[in-house]
């Protein structure tokens, strides 16, 4: 009997392994496609709050790190060098991640090449519309800026007022409530809103932070609220209790999850997705 030619053998193997490849393409499911082009994709939905203390421990490439690495629709940023956020969102580009900013109220800062301040970083093609940047009335003069950069899109579908603010430094408690009830105020026009950013306070002291709860907001972290509990979990990880980094909702929107990551000893970040599923908020894994 003839042998078949080594020519022969490789091309029934070639016809085989084509086979068995389109045979397991037919058993993968669609998804695990569309899942690996979009593994480094922004996250619908997905939203982020970090003071990264610019003027003394951000960098432009920290803030690139956090952003590439959690992939937010839109990240509040507070006490951010602003000449940092634009080449972070420069570098972000240059990865094939992309990405626009806009900055809030700003001011010179011996510690930031440029001014200091809250910016938004947020996906291309994400709806900004009715941009603002507001000065609180009173704040205690320092070489920061106090107020709200506010703008309205589209959160699960739904359109939402979002806030980024970042309040005064702690030791100025009157001008935190007076910042509050100034804050408060600016949301009631909007049914549904969010609130994220540092607000220098915790969330059971009630004389700054009463108007927020008394307003429907809810804080991601289900045991942060008018009331102390030990299950708050601090945002300021070399601390012991010391929860100042908020994403507060009202109106109809969800929490589907909650993760707190530590990328310093100063704030840590908050990460969250949003839904119109209701149900009890997940806990916050902290990492």
């Amino acid at each position: 009997m003839r042998r078949p030619s080594r020519g022969t053998v490789r091309r029934a193997a070639s016809v085989g392994l084509a086979g068995l490849l389109a045979t397991v393409g037919l058993a993968t499911p669609s998804y695990a496609t569309a899942a690996a082009e979009n593994a480094f994709a922004p996250v619908p939905d997905r939203f982020m709050t970090w003071n990264t203390n610019g003027q003394g421990l951000g960098t432009s490439e920290s803030v690139a790190e956090q952003i590439k690495s959690f992939r937010p629709q839109i990240a509040a940023l507070q006490e951010s060098c602003l000449n940092e956020v634009q080449e972070a969102v420069r570098q972000l580009n240059e990865a094939g991640l992309k990405y626009r900013y806009r900055s809030g109220l700003a001011a010179l800062n011996a510690g930031c090449p440029g001014r200091l301040g809250t910016a938004i970083v947020y996906a291309e093609g994400t709806q900004i519309r009715a941009h603002n940047r507001k000065g609180y009335s009173e704040d205690e003069g320092w070489l920061e800026a106090r107020g709200m950069q506010s703008f309205t899109t589209r959160v699960a579908g739904q359109s939402v007022r979002v806030f980024n603010t970042h309040l005064s430094a702690p030791g100025h408690e009157r001008l935190r409530r007076l910042q509050v009830r100034e804050l408060v105020n600016a949301t009631r026009p909007h049914r549904r809103a969010m609130i994220l950013g540092d607000l220098n306070t915790r969330p059971w002291v009630s004389n700054v932070m009463s108007p927020i709860w008394d307003a429907g907001f809810r804080d991601v972290d289900p045991f942060c609220g008018r009331v102390l509990d030990s299950r708050c979990n601090r945002t300021l990880p070399d601390t012991r209790d010391a929860k100042f980094d908020y994403i507060l909702l009202r109106g109809g929107l969800n929490f589907s999850n909650c993760r707190l990551h530590t990328p310093t000893r100063d704030h840590r970040i908050v990460i969250s997705e949003l839904t119109l599923s209701q149900g009890p908020r997940p806990s916050c894994v902290v990492t």
